[in-house]
C-alpha cells in the first residue's frame, strides 16, 4: 500500500502516551491541563478528520453534488479502510491494551476512535494544513494536490487577529515587521500574581485562535539525578519564551508565560 508519509506527533512524550494507550488501562488518570484526555482528543480528532475527509471533497473539480460529496466522504472513512491504515503505518502495535481486550480494541467503534485520537492529537501540535494535505493524499492519492483550506473569517475582530474558522496553525497573519528582541528572564512588566494566572492551556488556546503556530523546544542539561531543563517556545517559528526549571514541566510554563507577555496577549 503506497501511503503518504504519516505526520508525527512530536516533543511530548505525555501527549504520545496517552494516544497510544486504550482506556482498559487507564485507571484514574487525571485530566491534563493542556488538552483533558483521551476522549478530548478524540472528540476533537473526529469532528476535524470529518472536515477534512468532506473539504477534500467540496474542493473537487468538476464540482460534486452533495449527495456525492456525502457518499464518498462515508465511503473514505469505512472501517476497513481506516483498519488498513493503521496497519499499514504501523500504529495498531503500538497500542497498549489490558490482556483479554484484543477483540474490543479490533472493533471498527475502537478503531475509528484509535485514529480520531492521533487526529486529534497531531491537530493540537500542527494545525489543520498538515491534517487536510495528509488526509487528502490518504484518501484520493491520484487527485491533483490542492492547498490547505483558507477560511473565512468569522467577524471583523478575528478579521484583524488573523483567527479563522480552522482553527490550526495554516492561516496567521504575517508579522509587519521582524519582531524585536527577547526580553530578559527576570521579566517585570506584570506581577507574579498576573503571570500564575497565565496557564500553558491558556497560552496554546489563544494561540490557535488567533492562528499562530505553536512549538515548544525541550533540552536536558545536568546529571540525571538533578536534570535542568531549559524549554523555548516559538510562535510561527520565532522564539518568544524560554523557562527553565527541574522538570520540563515547570520549564514549559515558563517558556509559555514568558511568550504570553511578548506577544502582548
Amino acid at each position: 500500500m503506497n501511503l503518504p508519509p504519516l505526520p508525527k506527533i512530536e516533543g511530548d512524550v505525555d501527549l504520545l502516551l496517552d494516544v497510544y494507550t486504550h482506556s482498559s488501562l487507564r485507571y484514574g488518570v487525571s485530566m491534563n491541563e493542556e488538552y483533558g484526555d483521551t476522549d478530548r482528543l478524540a472528540e476533537l480528532g473526529h469532528r476535524i478528520l470529518d472536515l477534512a475527509v468532506t473539504f477534500h471533497y467540496f474542493s473537487k473539480r468538476p464540482i460534486l453534488p452533495a449527495t456525492e460529496v456525502d457518499r464518498l466522504s462515508r465511503e473514505a472513512l469505512s472501517p476497513d479502510k481506516l483498519e488498513s491504515w493503521l496497519e499499514a503505518y504501523g500504529l495498531k502495535s503500538k497500542l497498549r491494551y489490558a490482556p483479554g481486550e484484543q477483540d474490543k480494541v479490533g472493533s471498527p467503534e475502537a478503531i475509528r476512535r484509535f485514529f480520531d485520537t492521533y487526529v486529534g492529537a497531531l491537530h493540537i501540535r500542527s494545525g489543520g494544513s498538515i491534517i487536510q494535505d495528509w488526509i487528502s493524499r490518504l484518501i484520493d492519492p491520484d487527485a491533483e494536490h490542492m492547498p490547505p483550506p483558507q477560511w473565512p473569517a468569522v467577524s471583523n475582530a478575528s478579521i484583524s487577529t488573523g483567527q479563522s474558522v480552522w482553527t490550526g496553525a495554516s492561516v496567521p497573519m504575517p508579522p509587519s515587521s521582524s519582531p524585536p528582541p527577547l526580553p530578559p528572564d527576570n521579566i517585570s512588566t506584570i506581577g507574579m500574581a498576573g503571570r500564575t494566572l497565565v496557564s500553558l492551556a491558556l497560552v496554546n488556546q489563544t494561540a490557535v485562535q488567533r492562528g499562530v503556530n505553536v512549538t515548544y523546544g525541550a533540552e536536558q542539561t545536568g546529571p540525571p539525578h538533578m536534570p535542568t531543563w531549559t524549554v523555548r517556545c516559538l510562535m510561527n517559528g520565532v522564539e518568544q519564551g524560554r523557562g527553565t526549571g527541574k522538570s520540563q514541566k515547570v520549564a514549559k510554563e515558563e517558556a509559555a508565560r514568558q511568550a504570553w507577555i511578548r506577544m502582548g496577549w
